[in-house]
């Protein structure tokens, strides 16, 4: 089953259920009740105070999205803005007709998942982790990418793609083996110089990234997706590939953060136009190619840096998670969510 399939099929067991609780029987709730809510998500960024530190809190991914949402980011609190590590928390989301409220709250002690108590630790070192993103292969395979700029020589060098990969089955099911396998380079992704944030798009056939491998600036990139073979017999093989630019999300400036949904990409850019800093823009795929990008707005980014967006849909709304160093936040770079569903609408990923 295709990521896009999966996250359809969990939308739709989502709504059913929502239906069955109703239809047998729920206990009758007061129109007049009163719910204190803690996050309202509005087409105004809102911050999600309570994952964030005083440190910087920013890259994120959201590998299942459902009413409860796990959600992987990057984060220098354990060093005390040393260093950056991937952290898995998550967060629930609820919308209340009554007031017609789309409420977020996060969740104290919630604990990890099984999996996650083995990926962390095995992906944590002393040097950077970035970028984390999971795709899910039709092959039954789950995968966790993200950015390191550890050598084997211990020490700091430029970024490479790295990833993990498990069996599905191998978690939550009876006599699960919870095996893991890597970490490993992304070998068709990396060069010499700082490659990150790895988007897979199975309805384009497509891998993207960003790369500073021209000029020093960083602009998006992408290759094929093989046909046959398994995923990581590819990323770490000797397969042909040929790597393209993607010369109309990549104008003058540094262009970042590729993240897709349906047939939409966002991402983060510096260049001229903006509001300040690092902007977050989108571009639609149609007739084979991508479409200019186009800022989102005053309403959502700031003078100050927004960075690494993620899009996702709940009921009819459709959502992006991103970071920003705006006044007003704990410290450092915080999570936002906004809801851009006017933008990008739900039908984009159906």
């Amino acid at each position: 089953m295709s990521k896009s399939n999966f996250i359809k099929k969990l939308s739709r067991i989502t709504v059913v259920l929502i239906a069955l609780f109703s239809l047998q029987g729920c206990p009758w709730v007061d129109p007049d009740y009163q719910f204190d809510y803690e996050i309202i998500i509005t087409d105004t960024p809102a911050n999600l105070e309570g994952l964030n530190s005083i440190y910087n809190d920013y890259n994120s991914d959201l590998p299942y999205r459902a009413a409860r949402s796990d959600i992987y980011f990057s984060t220098d609190r354990n060093s005390n803005g040393i260093e950056f590590d991937i952290i898995a928390r998550c967060f629930d989301i609820s919308y209340h007709e009554r007031d017609d409220v789309l409420n977020i709250t996060i969740p104290q002690n919630a604990g990890e998942s099984m999996m996650d108590r083995k990926l962390i630790p095995l992906i944590t070192t002393g040097f950077d982790e970035l970028g984390p993103y999971t795709y899910f292969e039709e092959g039954g395979l789950t995968y966790f990418f993200y950015a390191h700029n550890g050598s084997e020589g211990n020490e700091f060098s430029d970024f490479d793609i790295k990833f993990v990969y498990t069996p599905r089955l191998d978690w939550g099911t009876y006599n699960g083996q919870q095996r893991l396998y890597g970490p490993y380079k992304a070998d068709p992704a990396n060069s010499e110089f700082d490659d990150m944030y790895p988007a897979i798009s199975d309805e384009l056939g497509k891998f993207l990234f960003c790369s500073n491998r021209e000029n020093d600036s960083f602009d998006i990139y992408s290759f094929d997706l093989p046909q046959g073979p398994l995923f990581q017999e590819f990323l770490t093989g000797t397969i042909p590939y040929e790597i393209t630019k993607e010369t109309i999300l990549s104008g003058d400036g540094n262009d970042k953060c590729p993240s897709l949904y349906g047939d939409y990409i966002v991402f983060a850019s510096d260049g001229e136009g903006g509001y300040g800093g690092f902007d977050l823009y989108y571009s639609k795929y149609e007739n084979n190619a991508w479409t200019d990008p186009v800022n989102f707005g005053s309403k959502v980014n700031s003078a100050n840096d927004e960075y690494r967006p993620v899009v996702f849909s709940f009921l009819n709304y459709t959502l992006m998670i991103f970071s920003s160093d705006r006044p007003g936040g704990k410290g450092g770079f915080d999570l936002y969510c906004v809801d851009i569903s006017d933008i990008i609408g739900i039908d984009a990923y159906l």
